[in-house]
C-alpha cells in the first residue's frame, strides 16, 4: 500500500504553509506539551546511549524533549522558520547535543543505520508518500532500532474522505489521517514489527485550531458547513461539541501512538 508521491510543488505548499505559521506553533502549548508527547517519550524509552532523529520536528518538541536523555538528537524539518525556533530554543535551554538539519522525511540526507531511534510527531498526516517515509526510516535505523509514529488517525474508513476534505480545508498541507490498520500495513510491508499502541485524545477548540492555521472568515464558514452536513453518527465518532445556539465549539482528534521495532 503506498501512497501517491509527493511533487516538488507539494513540498513548496507544505513549506510555506509552516513557515507561515511558525511563530503560532512554537507557542503552541498543545504542541509543545500535548498529551502525546509523554506517551511517545514512554514508548520511545530513550537511552543514554541512544543516537536519535526526530523527523519534521518542526520547531523541535520532541527532539528537545528527548535531548537530556539521549547522546545525541537530530531534527529533521523542510520548514527553515519552523527550525530557526528549534534551534533558538536548544541555544537557550543548553541542549548542545540538538542540531537540526533541513531535509525531507522521504528522502532523508543520512547514511543506512545511522541511529538506534526515530520519532514522528503529529506530522505524518501531512506525508504524501508514508511508504517512503517508513522505508526511509527503516534504513537510517540500525537493526534493533526503534519507531515512534504519534499521529492523529481516523477512527475507522468511512469517516476517513470526510476528515481529509475537512483538514484540508483548514490546511492545504494536509494530506491523510490513516487508519490504525492503515499504519500497521505500511509499517509491516516495510519491514517494522509493531509492538504497541495506544489512542491519545485531543480535544480541538474551535477557535483556537481555525487561528493556528490562519484560516480567513471564509475559510471558517466553511468548516462549519462542513461539519453540519456530518452525520450525526460520524459527528459523534469525533465527539463533535455544539453550543446552545448550534455553532461549532469543538471536535476531537485521536492520535495514535506507536512503538515499532526494527529486527
Amino acid at each position: 500500500m503506498t501512497d501517491c508521491t509527493r511533487t516538488s510543488s507539494d513540498r513548496t505548499s507544505s513549506e510555506q504553509q509552516f513557515n507561515a505559521q511558525a511563530d503560532k506553533y512554537a507557542s503552541s502549548e498543545v504542541h509543545r506539551f500535548g498529551a502525546s508527547l509523554p506517551v511517545l517519550i514512554e514508548y520511545a524509552a530513550p537511552q543514554s546511549e541512544d543516537v536519535a532523529l526526530d523527523v519534521a520536528t518542526g520547531t523541535g518538541n520532541t527532539a528537545l524533549e528527548l535531548a537530556p536523555h539521549v547522546a545525541q538528537v537530530v531534527g529533521l524539518d523542510m520548514a527553515a522558520k519552523m527550525m530557526a525556533h528549534a534551534q533558538k530554543r536548544a541555544a537557550e535551554e543548553g541542549r548542545r547535543n540538538s542540531i537540526f538539519v533541513r531535509g525531507s522525511a522521504e528522502d532523508m540526507p543520512f547514511p543506512d543505520g545511522a541511529f538506534t531511534l526515530v520519532t514522528s510527531r503529529h506530522a505524518p498526516h501531512h506525508f504524501r508518500d508514508a511508504a517512503k517515509f517508513l522505508a526511509e526510516a527503516f534504513r537510517v535505523l540500525k537493526p534493533g532500532g526503534r519507531l515512534v509514529i504519534a499521529d492523529q488517525i481516523s477512527p475507522n474508513a468511512e469517516i476517513k474522505p470526510w476528515l481529509d476534505e475537512f483538514h484540508t480545508t483548514r490546511d492545504p498541507s494536509h494530506f491523510t489521517q490513516r487508519t490504525v490498520q492503515e499504519w500497521r500495513e505500511l509499517t509491516g510491508a516495510a519491514g517494522f514489527t509493531w509492538v504497541k499502541d495506544t489512542l491519545v485524545p485531543y480535544r480541538m477548540d474551535f477557535d483556537w485550531w481555525t487561528q493556528q492555521s490562519g484560516c480567513t472568515p471564509e475559510t471558517i464558514q466553511k468548516l462549519r458547513g462542513q461539519m453540519t452536513a456530518l452525520s450525526e453518527a460520524h459527528q459523534q465518532d469525533i465527539l463533535t461539541e455544539f453550543g446552545e445556539q448550534g455553532e461549532l465549539v469543538a471536535h476531537t482528534d485521536f492520535m495514535m501512538v506507536a512503538r515499532l521495532e526494527r529486527r
